[in-house]
């Protein structure tokens, strides 16, 4: 799926496949506050903004 279908609010495996990073890496970050998430009807959703500017950061060497 190109990054642009991804939707703006993203379930833990859509944020798997978006970011390309592994499930418990992803709830590691969370748990740090390195990535901020919502509880949306008992799911875990991230959204795509916040691992967009996630890695911005770390491009820029701030993460």
């Amino acid at each position: 799926m190109p990054r642009a279908d991804f939707p703006v609010a993203l379930n833990m495996r859509n944020a798997v496949a978006y970011s390309g990073l592994s499930r418990s890496r992803l709830y590691e970050m969370m748990r740090s506050g390195d990535l901020p998430s919502l509880r949306v009807g008992g799911r875990r959703m991230i959204q795509r903004a916040a691992i967009d500017t996630f890695f911005a950061k770390l491009a820029q060497g701030e993460g």
